[in-house]
């Protein structure tokens, strides 16, 4: 398969995995390389393969400069809580005193 030197929106977003508007963003404020044709954008293989390279060498160097200002920290893992099953019923509530007794008054048939 021999792929394409001049690439589209769409296609530039499929060879980097992002949305194609996203592309668009970064081409209209110059952080990816491409021009307008008419109303299209195209871009070179080689400028989006740059531009990806810089983007990853520029991410992995934040990171590792990151990592590098960090100190170091002992952190302190609590062992997990032993959930118990309750042995005991809590207890009922008591009735008042007061309460009468219901009877069931017999139904008549009519």
């Amino acid at each position: 398969m021999i792929t394409p030197e001049i690439l589209d929106a769409a296609e530039t977003a499929a060879l980097l995995h992002a949305e194609a508007e996203t592309i668009l963003q970064l081409a209209r404020n110059g952080t990816l390389p491409g021009t307008r044709i008419g109303k299209a954008w195209i871009f070179l293989r080689e400028d989006v393969m740059a531009f990806l390279k810089e983007q990853i060498a520029k991410d992995t160097s934040d990171r590792r400069r990151l990592q590098s200002t960090r100190s170091p920290c002992a952190v302190m893992v609590a062992p997990p809580s032993r959930k118990s099953r309750r042995t005991t019923l809590p207890p009922l509530p008591t009735l008042p005193s007061t309460i009468k007794s219901l009877k069931k008054s017999p139904q008549t048939a009519g």
